[in-house]
């Protein structure tokens, strides 16, 4: 209670601030939930506070910034191109205040706090699922969040230490962060049952460049360093968009239903192929592979949790090179 009075005295402040001096923190924190939850309703919630209190607090700090952070809708709000660069800085913000309470509580003994972690839909890793049980099973007071997010997001977020961790596809890896390799992953070429060409033994690429094609959200961010996209445009599939999603299981749902074809991990549709909902083109001389990565930055300040899980990640991978294989 004593965090939330702080809060409410913080909102109530009726002098007015000079613009662009920002010294309420009240007002950046009511702000991040707006952004993290997505709407003024969900952050009221989170902070137990009144819908106009929020929204007021939003009001002032538009003010005091001179710049709309926002755009009102009628359920949802979406940030503009300042309301980013300034979430972008309170997810930092709130990354260094978590990391600061966890080390605060660490004795030395059992270890509690949230790990959170960014993963590219679809990725199936024996070596990050092996992380995270030994993790449970070495620190139960730990627990986890993870996010679904496109590669580009997941790298950029790592090296802007928004997320301490992330799981992404890459060509190569990047400059200037940690990046371990766990998984070569064979993708193909796949459509549903429902489809026109489900079962067809003849296809050709040529045949497929004006299907309808299914994708994955990230790759409305263009030039993403994603390979499910630099395979797709380096065959001239994909022009034809028939739906997207950023949600592995909702893309597998669109081509089953036979709204398009759309490249997949083979090693995460097995069961699927099995359950003939999907069928792969038998494509001559089209190999389509990609690199799973573990990625970190050696420039970020790890709390305890954090360290702990990295630590787990490198024994796991060091422990199990042969299981880096091509599934």
């Amino acid at each position: 209670m004593g965090r939330l009075s702080h809060l409410h005295k913080l909102l109530a402040e009726d002098h007015p601030l000079p613009r662009g001096r920002l010294s309420n923190w009240g007002m950046l924190r009511t702000f991040h939930y707006i952004a993290s939850e997505g709407s003024i309703t969900g952050a009221a919630r989170r902070l137990a506070i009144s819908q106009p209190s929020v929204s007021a607090a939003l009001q002032r700090l538009e003010d005091v910034l001179d710049h709309q952070l926002v755009e009102r809708g009628a359920r949802r709000i979406t940030l503009t191109r300042h309301g980013q660069i300034l979430f972008a800085e309170t997810q930092r913000i709130f990354r260094a205040v978590q990391r600061a309470e966890e080390r605060l509580r660490f004795d030395g003994g059992s270890l509690t706090g949230q790990l959170r972690i960014q993963v590219v839909t679809g990725s199936a890793s024996g070596l990050f699922n092996d992380a995270l049980r030994l993790m449970h099973q070495r620190q139960p007071g730990v627990n986890f969040r993870i996010d679904v997010a496109s590669s580009h997001k997941i790298v950029r977020n790592v090296a802007e230490q928004v997320v301490p961790f992330g799981v992404c596809l890459m060509v190569q890896p990047a400059p200037g962060l940690d990046c371990r390799l766990i998984l070569r992953a064979e993708y193909g070429i796949f459509c549903g049952r429902e489809h026109r060409l489900f079962g067809a033994t003849d296809v050709t690429l040529s045949d497929l460049r004006e299907e309808g094609y299914i994708g994955f959200a990230c790759s409305e961010e263009g030039d993403a360093p994603e390979p499910l996209i630099t395979l797709r445009n380096s065959h001239g599939l994909g022009h034809n968009i028939r739906g997207n999603s950023a949600d592995f299981a909702e893309v597998c749902r669109m081509v089953v239903a036979g709204l398009g074809i759309t490249i997949l991990p083979l090693a995460t549709v097995r069961q699927t192929l099995r359950d003939h909902q999907l069928w792969q083109f038998p494509i001559k001389d089209c190999r389509l592979r990609a690199d799973l990565y573990f990625v970190s930055n050696p420039q970020a300040q790890h709390a305890p949790a954090e360290q702990a899980f990295l630590e787990v990640m490198e024994s796991v991978i060091a422990a199990a090179p042969d299981a880096i294989i091509t599934i």
